[in-house]
């Protein structure tokens, strides 16, 4: 069975150094469980935190190169250099360690291929007329055994077995870089293609009459007093112009 374990450049949020996150490497585990090939995906460029991910049990990790959104990027990967021999099995991790991270992409990857998707495995167990048992981890300790239609994509448990960390495979893994091309910018309507924005005045908020403290301090007053006071401060700071005539009650 050849399965595809997704990678980030994690990043340990206490020293800040790379680091693969612990839900990967539960990742890799699950992979390796089940024997076969297996091999790293990332979406991006290399990094140190994917040659220490490669050490828990990857020879090789393909690095997207290309930009731009990263369910795109992966959609045409596996469109372009997997359509021919496409993997049985997609596995990541609860949530990357590396930026802006939501934890959304293995659910927005499984939309974008219409692959089935299960949260949370914790073990995977064998394959028969294309369907594949796994456990998920619930709260409190608790087991569920379920079943997925092969090919796809399993969100490892933090608690999943680790694979353990080899220094030699680190050394020895293979970080490819694959070219993959993104969509093409679409230009805003009416606007010719690498045209600038136009500048557009913003509104001054504080002026520079404004007296510095100054203020007003009203214990339960009448609402149309409160308006006068509020309208004369808003006045004072330049937010709002003159007086045109209006009535106070207007």
């Amino acid at each position: 069975m050849r399965s595809i374990v997704l990678l980030s450049g994690g990043i340990d949020p206490l020293s800040g150094r790379p680091a693969p996150p612990q839900g990967e490497i539960a990742a890799i585990g699950l992979a390796r469980s089940i024997g076969g090939a297996a091999e790293g995906l990332h979406a991006g460029g290399p990094s140190p935190a994917l040659r220490l991910a490669a050490a828990h049990g990857l020879a090789r990790v393909d690095c997207l190169d290309g930009g731009g959104d990263a369910v795109e990027a992966l959609a045409t990967y596996q469109a372009t250099y997997l359509g021919a021999d496409p993997p049985d099995l997609v596995l990541a991790g609860r949530q990357a360690r590396g930026g802006e991270d939501s934890g959304m992409l293995p659910y927005l990857l499984a939309e974008r291929l219409g692959w089935p998707l299960l949260a949370g495995v914790i073990a995977v167990g064998a394959a028969a007329d294309g369907w594949l048992s796994v456990m998920i981890g619930l709260p409190q300790g608790a087991r569920q055994e379920a079943r997925v239609r092969l090919p796809c994509i399993l969100v490892a448990h933090d608690a999943a077995p680790a694979p353990p960390f080899v220094f030699d495979r680190a050394r020895r893994a293979e970080l490819r870089v694959v070219p993959v091309a993104g969509p093409a910018p679409v230009a805003a309507e009416g606007a010719a293609e690498g045209d600038d924005r136009p500048y557009r005045a913003r509104p001054r908020l504080i002026g520079a009459s404004a007296r510095t403290g100054a203020g007003q301090v009203l214990d339960h007053p009448d609402i149309a007093e409160a308006a006068t006071v509020l309208r004369d401060h808003l006045r004072a700071l330049g937010v709002l112009g003159p007086s045109r005539g209006a009535s106070p009650d207007a």
